[in-house]
């Protein structure tokens, strides 16, 4: 009940804020319609929380609660031993930490990171700084993360409505009131903080090529930019070569925006191509490789000593024994089947009838398989590979999934939703302008939408997760329609709309 009134008076000062802070003025929409759109997403953000409970009974592995649960560890850190608190919430290097808190932390450390940033410690932190304003109660962390991702599609909103004068209702709805949007980005998961930097982002990127160039502009582009990077690294690597052809068509009078967006995006993937020190196209196979095993469920192990990876098949109910007194390792069932692998070049795979193996494993993933499990096209660790198989990924990621293939009611929402995205579409296609105005635009949104559904295609076999992972940019696809879309010309064909858009 105490967590419940904390989540009622934390709503009422952001509703106080929304009402006063500068940012959420503007003369398009009210600051009692935000008001409303903040309410929504809270009473979405707690229908998430019923979904979870009601059906994950695993905590552990329901992603809005393990994240919590973690940086609960943390917050109590803070009354026994606060200098430890602080060092894992700013990532002050202590090795010792990663040791004295692993027992208690289950997604705080990851033995295989591919040399990367561990991102799942940015919910973390989020979750044990917001500790210490809800004393430990979730509802109080669902309020803050739907205040801070309605920041974020405000300042989607703030950047296109000065392109979409005309528009601002249409604007107004594929911005704040795409269901999936609103759903996904107001739980305490990874969306709603990506929301939140990718909107700044984009707002200060705006203010700073079409007003004076001021140091704390910068300054706070620069901040949402590194919290973009420790949340969801690939959607910074993807907005990047958009944010920086865009740049180079405003400083060149907005001329040939269609071949600077090529060169720029040429020039980008050929750096990453060169880089030494990663081989992005066998790091995205080897990330597939990991989604498709873990869809199909089962236990996914691995070795550092011996450079193996192990798949057992959710077939063997008895596959693993978890190692007392060494949380997240296991050893293999013996007599059960399993598939092993190089985990340096993934060749040299094996199948192992009977195991008899007796090394200690990390445990990567151990679970049911998923319940929306799809086919996705295969890499092969080469760039050819990721061209080749793009056009089967987008579309997977942008259509799916089909409304004859849905097997819950979240699906069937995401399929209807599809279905209606489908048509926006083709309104917007039908009756769009001879000469498209601000085409560059048109261009930014597109080019960032088609970049990241490819790249959930290639590594999503899991419809459910694909629905969750797009919601990020789901607006810039409609915006970009919103953009070509010459709506005299369709309220002139079909007047009574002028009755709901006019």
């Amino acid at each position: 009940m105490f967590g419940i009134i904390l989540a009622i008076g934390y709503t009422a000062l952001f509703i106080f804020l929304i009402r006063k802070i500068k940012f959420f003025q503007t003369e398009h929409i009210s600051q009692n319609l935000i008001s409303l759109v903040f309410i929504l997403k809270i009473i979405a953000g707690t229908a998430l929380w019923f979904v979870y409970t009601r059906h994950y009974s695993e905590r552990l592995t329901a992603d809005i609660f393990k994240y919590f649960d973690d940086g609960k560890v943390i917050y109590n850190a803070l009354f026994s031993k606060p200098i430890d608190y602080f060092k894992m919430l700013f990532g002050i290097p202590d090795a010792s930490l990663n040791h004295y808190y692993r027992d208690d932390m289950r997604h705080w450390s990851r033995e295989f990171n591919q040399g990367m940033y561990n991102e799942n410690r940015t919910l973390i932190r989020f979750n044990a700084l917001i500790d210490v304003f809800s004393f430990g109660h979730y509802h109080v962390h669902t309020v803050f993360m739907c205040f801070l991702s309605t920041m974020g599609l405000m300042g989607i909103f703030k950047t296109f409505s000065s392109f979409l004068s005309g528009k601002t209702k249409e604007l107004f709805v594929v911005t704040f009131l795409l269901p999936s949007v609103i759903f996904w980005s107001s739980g305490v998961l990874k969306e709603g903080l990506i929301l939140f930097a990718l909107g700044m982002c984009l707002y200060h990127y705006y203010k700073l090529l079409n007003e004076k160039i001021a140091i704390p502009r910068i300054a706070w582009l620069g901040m949402f930019l590194f919290l973009l990077s420790i949340t969801k690294l690939y959607i910074l690597l993807i907005i990047l070569p958009v944010l920086t052809a865009h740049a180079w068509i405003s400083k060149t009078n907005y001329s040939y925006p269609e071949i600077k967006y090529l060169a720029a995006l040429a020039i980008y993937f050929s750096i990453g191509l060169l880089m030494p020190k990663y081989n992005f196209p066998f790091m995205l196979m080897e990330k597939q490789r990991q989604a498709v095993y873990m869809a199909q469920g089962g236990s996914y192990l691995a070795n550092h000593d011996t450079k193996r990876f192990v798949y057992i098949d959710p077939k063997n109910e008895k596959r693993i024994i978890p190692i007392k007194g060494k949380p997240g390792f296991c050893k293999i069932v013996p007599g059960v089947p399993y598939v092993s692998w190089n985990m340096e070049t993934f060749l040299d795979s094996a199948y192992i009838e009977h195991a008899s193996d007796t090394n200690a494993y990390w445990i990567f993933y151990n679970q049911a398989a998923a319940g929306s499990n799809i086919k996705i096209p295969s890499l092969n660790g080469t760039f050819l590979s990721i061209l080749k198989n793009t056009p089967v990924a987008f579309s997977n990621t942008f259509l799916r999934p089909y409304i004859f293939e849905t097997k819950n009611p979240l699906m069937l929402l995401s399929a209807i939703e599809n279905c209606l995205i489908l048509v926006i579409t083709f309104v917007c296609v039908l009756f769009c302008y001879k000469n498209v105005p601000n085409r560059h635009l048109v261009y930014f949104c597109l080019t960032t939408v088609i970049l990241l559904f490819a790249l959930i295609g290639l590594t999503t076999p899991v419809m459910g997760a694909s629905v969750r992972y797009k919601i990020p940019v789901l607006p810039f696809l409609l915006i970009a329609f919103l953009l070509i879309l010459d709506k005299e010309k369709l309220l002139k064909k079909f007047p009574f709309l002028k009755k709901i858009i006019a």
